[in-house]
């Protein structure tokens, strides 16, 4: 055989590029190593702040502490606890930072006729949380489900009081995975007491609630809420946001940066500056529930003054748009409401900007705050074909400080009626009074579609008006329907005349706490006997309607007037809590109407013709008279009615 022969450049050049490749590796590998090391060194900074030092759970673990929650302390529900009657904080909020301390004292009285030995407290989800007291001991401590338990010593007497101290401590260190708990922030700080105060006693609202999954769990059914019953003295004991009180007075001493407003609950006393700090102090007004705010931000302030209690406006500087459109709501709001419902207890009146880490406005004594995002930068261009949204929701929120703080529902079905319904009332007759009862044709159709899309989705039962359980779309937009009805029917003035002596009955009043059966009571008393059918559809039972427009012709006549003739069709059914309809006998009292041609760009056109006629077939022949040539004619022309497809109510004239 042969031996093959490389030349000997040919080799050379083998080696360099050996030798080269060579160095590039070691040179990749250095890279490659030091690539390594900062990547493990990322994970595990990275793991070591999200997981030791911000530890976090993920859906399924958070499922299984609700379990445990349950299976663990469900024992001690409807035990006995003290009940708060006073509450002190001392708050430093440093915003630049996201820190937060809050220390509170607690005076608690025992308002049963039992003796107490024995405190259960869920902690606060954020924060590192102590409590003490000169009567308690500690005796359990579960951290990993917010629980302890304390010893009362001596035991807690009828009629005795005790004081409890309490510390929440919030102090971010590092990153989280993600962010835990955003309402702390550098401005525009937003947190409710509820947030950093401890709850005594068993807490039905941590349990899981989704029925499928308590079935996975192996977890009996439950209901939302407790069942309407006005014999529940235990349930009557608790309203609906009373958190362990009934009335307490709330004094505090804010502290804050120095360029920032820091805000709590009741009228400002006095407020000094102290070591590059500065202090606020405030003190309520009027005892109100256990259930308020506070907030701290770098705020421009508008104020007024009506009748004595000042208005004002906290907002950020670039949102300026609507401010003083809300303190003219707010005017005409209290001037409505103190005319109908009563006092105002508070000597302020006051709506807070927040940032948009959330968008809703809530009430608190005296206090409402409003998210940016529903009000603050609402681009309201045009009353006819526009909603107000922000003009409705200051009033909604100002109603609450009659439905809801100066009367609550007791802690069973139906309490968000005597809440939330009753504030979508005012909010309703405030609005009419500034846009005009034709415009309410829109938000009236806005809110039955609401309430309709909202039945079509239940995943357990639909309850009656009169016994909502935490079902929005029946307190609050099925809720409208009804009170506006209830007012077309029996007229402004009886609801409110109703509404206020169910309020001054139980203004302000220690348990047993009012139940919906009660507001019930006092329609019932204000409606003539003909219409008493008109109570039992809109709060008792599930009513819907099919009413539909199937002719609508147009005559003109001799002296310049228009004859129109309707043919309408109309049935009335009843829902059960699962959706099943039958019909009933109608025998109702329903209008028709007609509209005038909308103006260009418009949607809607004057109301020409409305009557209020008794219905007892279900196809109906109807014929009047109106000043000029209407553009649609047909049955409940407003929407008053709910009814499954409102579509087809009006019709085109020919």
């Amino acid at each position: 055989g042969s031996i093959l022969m490389w030349p000997r450049g040919h080799v050379d050049g083998m080696g360099a590029r050996f030798r080269h490749a060579v160095q590039e590796w070691r040179q990749y590998k250095t890279f490659g190593l030091a690539a390594l090391a900062l990547w493990l060194m990322t994970a595990g900074w990275t793991f070591y702040h999200t997981q030791v030092l911000n530890p976090y759970d993920n859906s399924k673990v958070a499922e299984r502490k609700q379990y445990d929650y349950e299976t663990k302390y469900k024992q001690y529900q409807n035990r006995r606890q003290p009940r708060v009657y006073s509450a002190r904080y001392d708050i430093d909020l440093v915003p630049e930072q996201r820190s937060l301390r809050v220390a509170g004292e607690f005076m608690t009285r025992n308002i049963y006729d039992i003796r107490m030995d024995t405190l259960w407290v869920n902690t606060p989800n954020y924060g590192k949380f102590t409590l003490s007291g000169p009567r308690l001991r500690l005796i359990e401590d579960d951290s990993l489900l917010n629980w302890q338990v304390y010893l009362i010593e001596p035991g807690l007497m009828p009629g005795d009081s005790m004081e409890i101290d309490f510390v929440t401590d919030f102090s971010p260190e590092g990153f989280e995975n993600e962010l835990g708990w955003g309402r702390i922030v550098q401005n525009g700080t937003f947190f409710s007491n509820s947030d950093v105060m401890p709850i005594f006693g068993y807490q039905e609202s941590v349990e899981i609630s989704s029925k499928n999954r308590r079935k996975h769990f192996g977890l009996p059914e439950k209901s939302r809420r407790p069942a309407l019953n006005r014999a529940d003295t235990l349930n009557r004991m608790d309203a609906y946001i009373g958190i362990n009180s009934d009335w307490v007075s709330v004094e505090t001493i804010f502290s804050t940066s120095p360029d920032q407003l820091a805000i709590a609950p009741g009228s400002l006393i006095r407020q000094w500056d102290e070591g590059g700090r500065r202090y606020y102090q405030y003190k309520l007004d009027h005892p109100s529930f256990n259930f308020y705010s506070f907030m701290s931000a770098r705020y421009e302030v508008a104020r007024r003054n009506w009748e004595g209690i000042e208005l004002e406006v906290y907002y950020h500087r670039d949102h300026a748009y609507n401010v003083d459109r809300m303190l003219t709501a707010m005017e005409q709001s209290l001037a409505y409401y103190t005319t109908h419902f009563g006092p105002y207890y508070h000597s302020q009146c006051r709506i807070v900007e927040f940032p948009r880490f959330a968008s809703f406005a809530q009430a608190f004594p005296g206090t409402m705050p409003y998210s940016e995002g529903i009000g603050f930068i609402q681009d309201f261009k045009d009353p006819e074909e526009d909603i107000d949204m922000m003009y409705y929701v200051v009033a909604h929120e100002i109603a609450h400080q009659y439905w809801g703080h100066q009367t609550c529902g007791a802690q069973m079905q139906g309490s968000e009626m005597l809440v939330e319904t009753f504030a979508q009332w005012g909010a309703l007759m405030v609005m009419e009074r500034a846009y005009g009862r034709d415009q309410m044709r829109k938000f009236l159709s806005y809110e039955a579609d609401r309430y309709l899309r909202g039945r079509s989705t239940e995943t357990e039962k639909e309850q009656p008006l009169i016994s909502t359980e935490g079902q929005g779309y029946i307190h609050y937009n099925k809720g409208s329907l009804q009170m506006y009805q209830l007012k077309e029917m029996i007229g402004e003035d009886k609801v409110n005349l109703a509404l206020r002596e169910f309020l001054e009955q139980y203004r302000y009043q220690p348990p047993p706490y009012p139940v919906s059966l009660d507001a019930l009571d006092a329609f019932y008393a204000h409606t003539p006997d003909s219409l008493r059918y008109v109570i039992k559809d809109l709060f008792e039972e599930i009513t819907l309607y099919e009413n539909r427009c199937r002719d609508a012709r147009v005559r003109e006549l001799a002296n310049g007037q228009w004859e129109v003739t309707i043919k309408v069709e109309a049935a009335k059914y009843r829902a059960d809590e699962l959706g099943k309809e039958t019909s009933v006998a109608l025998n109702d009292y329903i209008e028709i109407g007609a509209f005038g041609v909308p103006p260009k760009g418009k949607t809607y056109g004057k109301t020409l013709y409305r009557e209020r006629i008794k219905m007892q077939k279900p196809v109906a022949e109807y014929t009047f008279v109106v000043n000029e040539k209407p553009d649609k004619a047909g049955i409940d022309p407003f929407s008053l009615l709910i009814d499954r497809n409102p579509g087809d109510n009006l019709k085109q004239v020919q």
